[in-house]
């Protein structure tokens, strides 16, 4: 199941509240105190409820008074969960309902797939506290968001709150029923322990031992009085230990008789199902509550227990367990690869049956970092619970700008195998997470929250937490990109060859294009990155670049920071590997429904490469031409305002247009040498060159044309990088990533 929209009511700071098009990986941002939390407090609590698996839970410390919005208990606090079935979730349903209510087969086989499941969960407090599924239903998705069902809704359950009441005292006078005969079990046991004499002596003086606290289970709650009356009437009554033990062993029986009796004896107040209105829950209504029980939820809050002795031992278990150290490998593999460090446990030396140890790095957990040993309390609860459902207050807590990045990545990662919400303040998470499911959470009178689009974003999100670039000038090496594909497919990279750029605290920044080097490049912003021993790498494209362009860049960007020009045209170059486009477009197509399945195969995709390039051969002349004709004219400044030359503003300003109209008629001149200089430049390198030289962008979307999907740089890029194996990555690019994660930051 999938979650895919969340309904609070009058829950804390929130009165009412949607948050729809929930995905695998959601981030909750927000001013403290705007009511993050207490989402992820109501998706917890929906759980916490229904985990028995039954329609009614009497509460203990789920809610209080306090949780209802404004502290106003007459306003049942409801939590509405709606889920994305998949196919053979949808039709074990259908089979579920059939089973109690074959009449109406023909209705629920014709049920939509699009149809989602919603379960409504309500909270009273006064007089009884306790928790019920209201309601549980198949509808459309609502478009706008809203906490409503459409018309053509089934309804399989819905319970009003006269009918939720008897519910909720029936269960109360059943539990009650079982305490009991749970209770005098142990009073039965307990007195096992006595004498003859003793027997004799507290069969006669039950009273008195009423007095004294026999009647009371291990739990410290007292045993009804009745029940009671009835235990001391059964000692008094027997008489042998033997006789008594036989009495309340059948006593014990018939008040769990009974409790069964009280949970299924017919209602008074009738609640509606699919097939009409009914005195009873009926049995594929608690089947699916059982289903949703079923589901495994992980909620680590801000405030997380130390990691120690419990996550050793059960790493220890991992070494004795069949499987396990296959496990124990990919986990400490995990390990190694986010945070650049080894795990391993043992028994603990001199302590006999004492707890396992817990060494990172050949230390025990407890002498390292706060920042490690929160990451590991994530990564290793994660790992052991295996959660369909993962929330997180402030994973960032204690992590480095670094680390906070490999956190985020191997979160989104986790988000395609179960659904995690987070929420945080953290820049780098906002920054390079995917930003399609992230809420901004604010709060006037009550918590509402917005989901942000890529437009917004760049306004929305810094004005509301106050983002400031410098919150990325806390790395010791900064990479400046192009653009933020480029980021995502060196990251990538990085992973595949096993370069830890966190550990090596490496940080990028994507300017927009290299038209906006020179603001990122700006002398003040250099110099003040180097007075903090900040080593400064710019990565460029090299585009239709010649040597002389490459020269002038370095000559702006100085002795202060490293330029790096790619010998290959653009990133995009270096995904172009046929085993790993073929397995790419065949993914592609799969994604695609009612897409081209044509054949493809790496030997395929290795013609269509090259019968693309051959085709786009004029693209690269054109390019090359243009590079030549768009380089900028410029009117000579220091002629224009020489007042020393006795010439007038006017007659200065002409000559300095006629150098200018010179030059253009110059390049006029030689616009038929140029093409016929640059096409037999490109004929030379072309056969051995030809995939360098073509966008690699435009290259691959053709190549992915053939087979009837296409490439989109801005997503797919880092998709395709993901598949290349490490033999696969370039030289260069092997190169560039070892330069940037050994070379020193200090001058």
């Amino acid at each position: 199941m999938k979650l895919e929209t969340i309904h609070i009511r009058n829950f804390r700071s929130i009165e009412s509240l949607s948050l729809s098009d929930c995905g695998g990986f959601n981030v909750l941002i927000g001013k403290n105190n705007a009511g993050k939390s207490n989402i992820l407090l109501a998706i917890n609590l929906f759980f916490e409820a229904i985990k028995s698996g039954q329609p009614v839970q009497i509460r203990s410390r789920l809610t209080n008074q306090f949780d209802h919005h404004n502290s106003r208990p007459q306003s049942p606090i409801e939590i509405t969960l709606d889920f994305k079935l998949s196919e053979g979730e949808r039709d074990a349903l259908i089979q579920d309902i059939i089973l109690d209510a074959a009449h109406v087969k023909n209705a629920v086989e014709g049920i939509s797939k699009d149809l989602r499941l919603a379960a409504t969960v309500a909270f009273v407090s006064d007089p009884l506290p306790y928790a019920y599924v209201k309601k549980i239903a198949l509808h459309q998705p609502s478009l706008t968001g809203e906490c409503t069902l459409d018309p053509t809704a089934r309804i399989l359950l819905s319970v009003d709150e006269t009918a939720s009441r008897e519910l909720a005292e029936k269960a109360q006078q059943a539990l009650s029923k079982e305490h009991d005969s749970r209770a005098v079990r142990e009073v039965s046991d307990r007195l096992e322990r006595y004498g003859v004499e003793d027997w004799e002596r507290m069969r006669m003086e039950g009273a008195r031992m009423l007095r004294m606290g026999y009647y009371e289970s291990t739990t410290g709650a007292a045993i009804a009085p009745e029940t009671q009356r009835k235990v001391d009437q059964l000692m008094r009554s027997s008489e042998t230990k033997a006789a008594f033990r036989e009495a309340i062993d059948l006593f014990s029986r018939s008040l769990t008789q009974e409790a069964t009796v009280l949970r299924t004896q017919p209602l008074s107040s009738r609640v509606e199902t699919i097939s009409g209105n009914e005195d009873e829950v009926p049995a594929y209504a608690i089947r699916i509550i059982g289903r949703l029980a079923e589901l495994k939820i992980l909620f680590l809050k801000e405030r997380r227990e130390p990691i120690g002795a419990r996550e050793a031992s059960q790493l220890l278990d991992l070494k004795v367990t069949r499987g396990g150290p296959e496990k124990l490998r990919a986990i400490q593999e995990t390990v190694e690869a986010l945070l650049g460090v080894e795990i391993d446990a043992f028994k603990a030396p001199g302590k006999g049956d004492a707890p396992a140890e817990l060494d990172v790095d050949r230390f025990i957990v407890q002498v390292n970092g706060a920042g490690i040993r929160e990451a590991l309390r994530l990564i290793l609860d994660y790992e052991f619970s295996q959660p369909n459902f993962l929330l997180v207050e402030e994973p960032e807590v204690h992590l480095h700008p670094g680390l906070e990045i490999s956190m985020m990545r191997y979160l989104k990662r986790t988000g395609s195998e179960c659904q995690i919400f987070i929420t945080t303040h953290s820049t780098n998470f906002l920054d390079t997470a995917e930003m399609r499911n992230v809420y901004l959470a604010s709060k006037a009178d009550s918590t509402k929250v917005q989901l942000i689009n890529l437009a917004e974003a760049e306004d929305a999100v810094p004005r509301e937490l106050g983002i400031r670039l410098s919150s990325l000038f806390m790395f010791d090496k900064l990479v400046f990109v192009e653009g933020p594909s480029d980021e995502d497919v060196i990251r990538e990279w990085a992973s595949l060859l096993s370069i830890n750029l966190a550990q090596a605290s490496v940080g990028f920044v994507p300017m927009g294009g290299v038209r906006n080097l020179a603001h990122f490049a700006a002398d003040k912003t250099i110099s003040f990155l180097t007075k903090r021993r900040v080593l400064l790498w710019f990565l460029l494209d090299r585009d239709e670049r010649g040597q002389e362009d490459i020269d002038r860049l370095k000559k702006q960007l100085g002795e202060q920071a490293i330029l790096s020009v790619l010998k290959q045209r653009e990133i995009e170059n270096y995904l172009i590997v046929p085993r790993a486009l073929a397995e790419f477009i065949k993914m592609k197509q799969e994604m695609s429904s009612g897409g081209s399945k044509a054949p493809c195969s790496e030997q395929l995709v290795t013609e269509a490469i090259d019968k693309c390039a051959e085709q786009m051969k004029a693209v690269a002349l054109e390019r090359r031409i243009a590079q030549w004709a768009c380089r900028p004219l410029y009117l000579d400044r220091d002629t224009l305002l020489d007042l020393n030359s006795g010439k007038s503003i006017e007659i200065r300003l002409q000559t300095a247009l006629e150098d200018v109209s010179a030059k253009i008629a110059e390049k006029i001149a030689t616009i038929q040498a140029v093409i016929q200089e640059q096409t037999t430049e490109l004929d030379r390198n072309w056969a051995a060159q030809k995939v360098s030289i073509l966008p690699g962008d435009q290259l691959l979307d053709e190549v992915c044309k053939q087979f009837g999907v296409r490439f989109f740089k801005d997503k797919d890029a880092v998709r395709l990088a993901a598949l290349l194996k490490p033999a696969e990555v370039h030289n260069d690019i092997k190169t560039l990533l070892e330069d940037i994660k050994a070379r020193s930051t200090k001058v």
